[in-house]
């Protein structure tokens, strides 16, 4: 059945506002009421035609509003057949984006990410994912025994230990600015390379001595008594991480970037203000993320930018960090310009307006 494009966002979401109510009164905890739902709703989605787009996140609260304009049906109402697929720590992103097996990529901009521009691989960036406000979302954590203990107790106690972060890239620079509340720098420390799933063991074990971890498996650690908390109250505001978009996937499919986009700030307005930790939105990040509900409502919150501005300037200052420390293939910088397209938020605004706190 084909639906006008002007009317299929409201037939959609009316289909998927039926079934919501029942995701969110089972709270996320029966696994066989919320695959009913979904699948309710996937057969009601499936009498529309929709186009198959593949995005890739990491399973965690900074992905939230993809996760909220996938499961709310946002993106569907823009004729979009969301697929989601998760990687453990966004390593991959920027590889598995640029050559097509994701249309649109989530995450960090790091050496991979520049390199790859510098030698002629197109990506763009459309839109910021995220940014985070004291306390951070991804503190830097170490094991709760040694912390008592004395031996890990502060960040220049770090000197020369082994530290981790999920994937090279926007996180080093987390690392960086939480260890410099110390007196240290990246360059201090023995620089690891650790999914956030594995972080509380290693840590537990003695395999790494500290981590960037995020949320909700920060607050998950502290719970079970394995880590605590070194730093969290080290950067504000600043956009470490993007969305970004294959090209020729772009070219191709304008009008469904427009509406991912679209869909993408819905789903970060509903994860703006004080409501955003309502029943439903709960929910539905407990799908995701296989989170319990009460440990999201513990974590420190994520945020995002829900009028999609990109502030080049951050992109310009993970460049240069990443060139001081000799990690780029190239010498002379960039223009982060060259590589941002702001036509998609611009569209996506005309149709849905700017968001007013």
């Amino acid at each position: 059945m084909s639906v006008d494009r002007r009317i299929r966002p409201v037939l959609i979401l009316m289909i998927v506002a039926l079934v919501l109510p029942l995701l969110a009164a089972c709270g996320g905890d029966d696994d066989d009421d919320v695959d009913e739902d979904a699948t309710a709703t996937q057969l009601a989605l499936e009498q529309i035609e929709l186009t198959r787009v593949q995005i890739g996140i990491v399973p965690v609260l900074v992905f939230g509003p993809a996760m909220i304009a996938h499961d709310k049906g946002y993106f569907a109402a823009q004729g979009i057949d969301s697929e989601l697929q998760s990687l453990a720590g966004g390593a991959d992103m920027v590889t598995l984006t640029a050559n097509g097996d994701f249309d649109v990529g989530t995450g960090g901009t790091g050496p991979a990410f520049f390199n790859a521009i510098n030698r002629g691989v197109e990506l763009t960036v459309i839109a910021p994912l995220h940014f985070e406000r004291t306390p951070q979302a991804t503190p830097l954590m170490v094991s709760k025994e040694r912390f008592d203990s004395g031996e890990l107790d502060s960040i220049e106690k770090l000197a020369g230990k082994r530290v981790s972060v999920n994937a090279r890239g926007a996180t080093e620079y987390w690392l960086d600015q939480a260890l410099q509340t110390g007196g240290l720098t990246i360059e201090d420390i023995e620089l690891q390379e650790l999914g956030f799933g594995d972080v509380a063991a290693a840590l537990d074990s003695g395999a790494i001595d500290a981590a960037m971890l995020g949320e909700p498996l920060a607050t998950a650690a502290e719970n079970q008594g394995i880590a605590v908390r070194l730093a969290d109250d080290f950067i504000s505001d600043f956009q470490p991480t993007f969305v970004y978009v294959n090209p020729s996937f772009a070219e191709e499919n304008p009008e469904l970037v427009v509406g991912f986009v679209e869909a993408f700030l819905q789903g970060c307005r509903d994860l703006t203000g004080d409501d955003w930790a309502n029943d439903e939105n709960l929910a539905l990040l407990n799908r995701q993320t296989r989170v319990d509900i009460d440990l999201i409502e513990q974590s420190s919150r994520t945020y995002c930018e829900p009028n999609g501005e990109i502030d080049a300037t951050d992109l310009q200052t993970l460049q240069e960090f990443f060139a001081a420390r000799g990690l780029l293939d190239y010498d002379e910088l960039l223009d982060v310009e060259s590589f941002i397209d702001r036509s998609y938020v611009e569209q996506a605004l005309e149709e849905i307006g700017r968001y007013e706190e």
